[in-house]
């Protein structure tokens, strides 16, 4: 760890604040302890070089005292406690605690103070091999970035390796409003948020076919512009480059996979916030598409956890479905059979699901050669071809579709909602690649045997949700998995333009977040929950 500031009597209040609590500990070994001062009036982030330095197994963040009791007794060796310390006249005796313990005050100030006593119940002169030993814990901070995409909008890159295999890395993304450039406003409120399949958070989010958000064209400049603090992840298969070709690494890359690494990504994603004076509170996880599912399968494998080892305060499900209402349901039967097929490729060595290079083609034709032939669909255009893949009826429910059409005959002629070429740049930027152990895993939730245990799951769940939802895409079909719940704060929004028409002319799956006038019938009410969750 790097020693930003040792001692200065500028910040003697707050030095001999941190210290007082430290030093009644009870450990006279103090050659590991450190103290930090991060100035948040520097421009180029002292914050940043904290987080860079860090390395862990598991962070745990805590806000009051009973939390840190908690805390300090479910740490394992490699893990990393913080605890927002409001009362220096609270004691703590962590000598039973395996993990590093944390302090920080001064929120109020103009600095935050950190001090770190490692209580590893290992000898203290072990402190040094510790540190060498940094590069075997699991997850390690490789990069920050910032970026300006306005004059008070900030971008936030954070590269993060979750583990040893070749593409065990996320990036981290954060969209916020700052006063000055690292200093965050005090939000209103937070959302982190995960992309769908064969996508990333610049491709359905922040850019989703654009290439200059603003308030009207991306959801997190919007919430953002709206006091809401955005945090986003790319998950590790969306890094894979398309020049690949062994995917061994592929092979156990599942879903279960995917939610440790957005559970892991909102612990860093708290730490940040908290350092930036957003507080260490829990946050609100929005998951579109197949981040959906991992929303749930988070939530689900939290109400297993310990509570101080949770982080996910609410829960925004945004057009998907977990469990059909009806047990018979032809959707769900599809769904069951895609899993068995993906399964027997994965058996015979196929790891990798190639359909975002194939979208891309699709996209890339529409842009380059709109009226020549399709490969993919003899007698159409290439043109027609790609609107045909966004408003035409896919198997996912009854006339679901990407993007609501506009139809002379059974062939889209146009786009109802949202621009066409915004259609077909989205196409072009998706990732190449996704594990095909995704679909074998997540897709049998729906067949049958499954279904007894995916509703016990749901009823564990007691934390607030909000669906969002498009009437011609999931809609109202997934109210019903949010009804399984044992929440008792539940609301729901479903976009729809076309309340008797026929759905296959309604809002689309991916209206929700390109539509032109997505910013008020989706992200407003989004924000709204936001505030007050």
């Amino acid at each position: 760890m790097k020693t930003k500031e040792l001692f200065s009597w500028k910040f003697a209040p707050l030095f001999l604040a941190v210290v007082a609590p430290i030093m009644t500990i009870g450990c006279n070994d103090n050659d590991d302890q450190d103290y930090i001062t991060i100035d948040s009036e520097t421009q180029d982030g002292e914050w940043v070089s904290f987080i860079e330095d860090l390395s862990f197994e598991s962070l745990i963040l805590t806000e009051n005292q009973e939390d840190l009791n908690e805390a300090l007794q479910q740490a394992a060796e490699g893990d990393l406690i913080f605890f927002e310390d409001n009362d220096t006249q609270k004691t703590q005796n962590p000598k039973n605690s395996k993990g590093s313990f944390y302090t920080l005050v001064g929120f109020d100030g103009e600095q935050i103070v950190i001090s770190n006593k490692t209580t590893s119940s290992v000898p203290s002169n072990a402190s040094k091999g510790e540190k060498t030993n940094k590069s075997n814990r699991s997850c390690r901070i490789l990069e920050i970035t910032r970026s300006s995409l306005s004059a008070d909008i900030a971008h936030y890159r954070i590269m993060v390796r979750m583990g040893k295999g070749p593409y065990d890395v996320v990036r981290i993304h954060r969209v916020v409003r700052e006063s000055r450039k690292y200093r965050p406003i005090r939000t209103e409120g937070n959302v982190f948020m995960i992309h769908g399949s064969s996508q990333d958070f610049d491709d359905i989010f922040l850019r989703p076919g654009i290439e200059n958000p603003d308030a009207y064209n991306s959801s997190p400049f919007y919430l953002a512009s709206n006091n809401i603090d955005v945090w986003g992840i790319d998950l590790g298969w969306t890094l894979v480059p398309l020049e690949t070709e062994d995917f061994s690494f592929f092979q156990s890359w599942g879903n279960s996979k995917d939610t440790r690494h957005v559970l892991k990504s909102m612990a860093i994603a708290r730490l940040i916030r908290g350092l930036t004076r957003q507080g260490f509170g829990r946050m609100n996880l929005l998951g579109f598409s197949y981040g959906a599912a991992l929303t749930y399968d988070a939530a689900i494998k939290e109400t297993r956890q310990h509570r101080i080892l949770r982080d996910i305060k609410g829960m925004i499900p945004t057009d998907f479905v977990m469990v059909h209402e009806q047990n018979d349901s032809p959707f769900a039967a599809g769904s069951c059979s895609l899993s068995k097929t993906s399964e027997a490729a994965h058996a015979n060595g196929e790891y990798q699901n190639a359909n975002g290079v194939g979208f891309v083609t699709v996209g890339q034709a529409a842009l380059d050669n709109p009226e020549g032939d399709s490969p993919f669909a003899p007698g159409l255009s290439n043109y027609q071809f790609a609107l045909a893949a966004a408003g035409g009826p896919q198997p996912n429910g009854p006339d679901w579709h990407f993007l609501g059409g506009q139809f002379d005959g059974q062939i889209p002629t146009g786009l109802a909602y949202t621009e066409e070429e915004r259609w077909f740049n989205l196409l072009i930027s998706l990732a190449p690649y996704m594990p095909t152990y995704i679909t074998a895993e997540g897709f049998s939730i729906f067949c049958p045997e499954n279904r007894e245990s995916i509703v016990a799951d749901l009823k564990r769940i007691n934390i607030p949700i909000l669906y969002l939802g498009a009437a011609g895409g999931y809609g109202q079909d997934g109210v019903f998995s949010t009804t399984l719940a044992g929440s008792s704060d539940v609301s729901v929004e479903i976009v729809t333009k076309l309340p008797n028409g026929p759905r296959i002319l309604d809002y689309g799956h991916a209206d929700l977040f390109m539509a032109d006038d997505a910013s008020e019938l989706v992200w407003r009410p989004l924000r709204d929950w936001l505030a007050s969750h």
